[in-house]
């Protein structure tokens, strides 16, 4: 069994692939790319229930392009439907690597070990912190409308979208306040916007040969398919 490498290898090599990943549209590549990405999950023993779980989210959009490109695009529909399908399944595939027993928060190291501008970290933070804050909020605004009368069976209604929209306005509105009130909280805590400096880790040199032959796998095919 080959050991997961450290979250800083992790992060470039997962960076690399995706950029070359979303970049073929050469369906053979593509194919290819699937093919290294399920290399990937089986070398370094990630149970195929995390892929599952990456998966889940964009299946919805797969579907989709299956649906949609046949009708607007005609004959040449279906190619398009598996380029986007196919990057679509690798970036999940990549992702299932990057984030398998690495959290939030040595992810958001890494990024400024990288030197990543402090401003998009806590954006990111902040934003996955209050997610499920903001989840509370819409369930209690529609378990409120549901106790008045609100019946979300049937769409095809102007007045519900209108009501829906006031209550994506109210979201807005709450959402600002409490925002505005948690910074003027953190200001009075002592907050200055900046991250403390981080200690950065050492990598040995063999993990970032992993990384090398991993995405010189992924660039040969790469322009492989650009001939």
């Amino acid at each position: 069994m080959i050991a997961l490498p450290k979250p800083r290898v992790k992060v470039v090599m997962s960076l690399f692939l995706i950029i070359l990943g979303v970049l073929s549209k050469d369906l053979v590549v593509i194919g290819g790319n699937l093919v290294i990405g399920t290399l990937l999950l089986i070398i370094y023993r990630i149970p195929p229930r995390a892929f599952v779980k990456q998966l889940k989210p964009i299946a919805f959009f797969m579907l989709f392009t299956f649906l949609f490109f046949p009708i607007y695009e005609g004959g040449h529909g279906w190619i398009k439907a598996l380029q986007y399908s196919g990057r679509l399944l690798f970036v999940a595939q990549v992702l299932t690597f990057l984030f398998y027993r690495m959290g939030i928060i040595p992810f958001l190291h890494v990024l400024a070990e990288l030197r990543l501008p402090s401003i998009f970290i806590e954006l990111i933070m902040f934003t996955l912190r209050f997610m499920d804050v903001f989840r509370g909020e819409v369930r209690q605004m529609l378990l409120s409308l549901r106790s008045r009368g609100f019946y979300t069976g049937n769409w095809f209604q102007v007045k519900k979208y209108r009501v829906l929209g006031g209550l994506l306005g109210s979201l807005l509105l709450r959402s600002f306040q409490r925002s505005e009130r948690i910074y003027l909280g953190m200001l009075s805590k002592g907050y200055k916007g900046e991250r403390k400096p981080l200690k950065t880790e050492i990598v040995p040199k063999y993990e970032w040969l992993h990384c090398a032959v991993w995405v010189v796998g992924v660039l040969c095919l790469f322009f492989v398919g650009g001939k």
